[in-house]
């Protein structure tokens, strides 16, 4: 099936996007739950492109197992209110072409990097968060990588849009302990629903690539693993859509990723999305 999935309708979409995650760091496990909701628009649809816009409406950490998380995630979120609004335009395979807000979205950084330190001025140990931060923001390009990097773009687009299905895809996907990123090849596959008109279901399945010897010392070794030589770690990936072929949303959906190290290191996230009125 050749490029039947494509946006074809002018209108706003909201959903829901629920994110679990279970870590294990060194014997130490933690169990977190995160939901965003997000307003998406389409505003244009070109020969060779769509503009969105992108309204983060809500980012609630629902639930954490440790209150350093907590914390953590109420600063990050803090400085990515700068990101809440975002009007981008993409080419039809859904690969980022340019940031149509930019220098809206740096004087919301200005204001939020303000408001930020001054809340946080007591804590000391977080101004190292701010400058990382701070230069993202500032350096040419950053703010289009933190665009292409969001969960928009791994989870919803997904490499999915008017693309040939029996083709492979080649994604590198970030581990769970953002130390580097893991080369998959994606296969994808889509059928009707049978249960309701115009409707199709995609599923993906990821197949990682083989991880030569220094690739897994470049991702694990400030990790306190000592048997690097006998290191085989374990990744799935998997995702599941069921789109409106009628304009081209995705109705609700699921992505999988897990990674296993060893007994003392690895986990697993889980997001679903799903449409809400």
């Amino acid at each position: 099936m050749e490029n039947i999935f494509r946006f074809k309708a002018l209108t706003t979409k909201k959903y829901l996007v629920k994110i679990k995650s279970s870590m294990n760091l060194n014997g130490f496990t933690s169990d977190n739950e995160v939901e965003i909701r997000w307003m998406l628009s389409l505003k244009e649809i070109g020969a060779l492109h769509y503009t969105f816009e992108l309204i983060t409406l809500d980012h609630t950490m629902i639930k954490a197992d440790n209150t350093g998380y907590i914390e953590i995630h109420k600063v990050v979120r803090q400085m990515q209110k700068a990101l809440n609004e975002l009007k981008f335009t993409i080419d039809k395979q859904g690969n980022l072409l340019r940031v149509e807000n930019l220098e809206q979205i740096k004087g919301r950084w200005n204001d939020v990097k303000s408001e930020a330190i001054e809340y946080n001025r007591s804590n000391t140990s977080l101004t190292e968060l701010f400058n990382i931060q701070d230069e993202a923001f500032e350096q040419k390009g950053g703010i289009e990588a933190m665009v292409r990097a969001s969960e928009f773009f791994d989870i919803y687009l997904n490499n999915q849009y008017e693309r040939d299905f029996f083709s492979k895809v080649k994604k590198s996907i970030p581990n769970l302990f953002r130390s580097g990123v893991i080369p998959f090849i994606l296969k994808y596959d889509s059928n009707k629903s049978p249960e309701h008109e115009n409707v199709y279901s995609i599923k993906l399945e990821g197949y990682p690539n083989i991880l030569a010897e220094n690739h897994i010392k470049d991702l694990y070794g400030d990790f306190p693993i000592s048997d690097f030589d006998t290191l085989k770690p374990i990744y799935h990936y998997n995702a599941q859509y069921n789109i409106d072929v009628l304009n081209g949303f995705i109705l609700e959906g699921e992505v999988n990723f897990s990674e296993y190290i060893n007994e003392k290191f690895g986990g697993e996230v889980h997001y679903k999305i799903k449409q809400y009125e």
